[in-house]
């Protein structure tokens, strides 16, 4: 049997058997497990309990962690590109929900170059004909059926039966989930649930904010809700149900509305992914400190071109400050009640969308975002984990259990104490491979 402390791993075989040592949290548990271990063998979680417990075939390779092994991070918003994808995977994140790409560049996400985080991808979304994607030119947004459905980042659907046929188009593409966004009209909305219901697709929804289009929207939450989305993002549609009850979004909510609200979402069994991260960066002039999140300091020509899109959308938005203020009070009290109630609060970032979402990087600061908003640090771990795989109907993903995929983060001290003890990276497993760091370190610079 082969003993090592990292970070001097040898390379394995996926074959092998690794038994994984240190304090484990399950994603499943609240408290880790102190001396625990977990033994993984050809991508897969074999075994997981206390070291002394575990038995162990001849040819184990012992790893001593000396900190804390928890599932690889979830994010379950993000608008991806081949370039940064390594970017996730240096931050811990093994596993990503795109939430808007077209067809072409879904493709490259999932053949990737290199190292490269899961991709579940929901490919184009689809709106009415008043999209806002028609702000990006005329190539990023066609309809079904114009021979360009490949190139679009949206597909305009104006009936229910073209809703339909769009749905079945991206199923036939090997989508994972379906987009629904803010133009939509209400019949041709329930058309496109109803058609990914009959398909088993998963619904996400972004029904706008006060920072957006949100009041302008046809449906608020309460519809959506009720037309049974998996879940909700940017807690959007919910300015628009307060204000169609008679209340004014920009300012404080009352509670019993909150509580209802939140209640609603949980009866309906939908998640909620708040985005904290996003309404943080816009709502006031001077960005955010971002220091010690993971590649913070990463330089080169990926990093000058975020920096480029995050600068010109944070100048953009400074006539909205006091709404984006509005939208993440209303996220952020909206996480805590749901998360009270028992229901379920995913993590996502919006990356690179948001000003200063820092790939990967940015899910740890989500993280502490969900802890001040009031989770506690294990509900928020869960929101990146093991809640955040149930939101993608991945029961092999976003936990420690026999049978799940072997995607572990290593940190140092134990995150289930303090939230931002995530950040202190001590290695990366994709299925039950460590993530090499000079291999790492080539993807980020290439």
């Amino acid at each position: 049997m082969s003993e090592f402390t990292l970070p001097a791993l040898p390379d394995l075989s996926p074959a092998t058997p690794v038994l994984w040592r240190g304090r484990v949290w399950t994603g499943v548990g609240d408290a880790p497990l102190e001396d625990g271990a977990v033994l993984t063998r050809a991508g897969r979680i074999e075994a997981v309990g206390r070291a002394a417990d575990l038995p162990m075939p001849a040819d184990t390779v012992q790893v001593q962690t000396e900190g804390t092994v928890l599932p690889g991070l979830i994010d379950l918003h993000v608008h991806a590109r081949p370039a940064y994808l390594p970017w996730f995977v240096a931050a811990g994140v093994t596993t990503v929900r795109d939430a808007c790409n077209s067809l072409e560049t879904v493709a490259a996400l999932l053949n990737p170059a290199g190292l490269a985080p899961r991709v579940l991808p929901s490919g184009p979304l689809l709106d009415g004909p008043d999209a806002f994607f028609r702000n990006f030119g005329p190539g990023a947004v066609h309809e079904p059926g114009d021979g360009q459905e490949r190139t679009a980042g949206a597909l305009i659907v104006r009936t229910p039966a073209q809703a339909e046929r769009a749905v079945a188009f991206l199923a036939d593409q090997g989508v994972t989930h379906i987009k629904l966004y803010e133009a939509l009209a209400t019949d041709v909305y329930a058309a496109a649930t109803h058609a990914a219901a009959r398909l088993g697709l998963p619904v996400m929804t972004d029904l706008g904010m006060l920072t957006t289009r949100g009041r302008a929207a046809q449906l608020d939450a309460r519809q959506a809700l009720a037309l049974g989305v998996r879940s909700v993002e940017h807690a959007s549609g919910y300015a628009l149900a307060a204000q169609r009850a008679g209340f004014d979004p920009q300012a404080e909510l009352p509670g019993d509305l909150l509580d209802e609200l939140a209640a609603l979402t949980v009866t309906a069994g939908a998640a909620l992914v708040p985005t904290l991260s996003v309404f943080a960066s816009l709502a006031t002039d001077t960005p955010p400190d971002e220091r010690d999140l993971p590649l913070a300091g990463q330089g080169g020509p990926v990093r000058e071109s975020l920096e480029a899109q995050w600068n010109a959308v944070h100048a953009g938005t400074r006539p909205v400050r006091s709404l984006a203020r509005a939208d993440g009070r209303l996220a952020a009290q909206l996480a805590a009640r749901i998360a009270r109630l028992g229901g379920r609060v995913g993590a996502g970032t919006d990356t690179p969308a948001g000003a200063f979402t820092l790939p990967g990087g940015s899910l740890h600061a989500e993280l502490e975002r969900l802890v001040q908003a009031g989770l506690t640090p294990v509900q928020a771990l869960r929101a990146a984990t093991v809640t955040a795989a149930d939101i993608l109907g991945r029961a092999d993903l976003g936990r420690v259990q026999p049978g799940a995929v072997a995607d572990l983060l290593i940190v140092g001290a134990d995150p289930t104490a303090d939230i931002r003890a995530t950040r202190d990276i001590r290695l990366v497993v994709q299925a039950g491979q460590p993530v090499n760091p000079v291999a790492l370190r080539t993807a980020l610079e290439a």
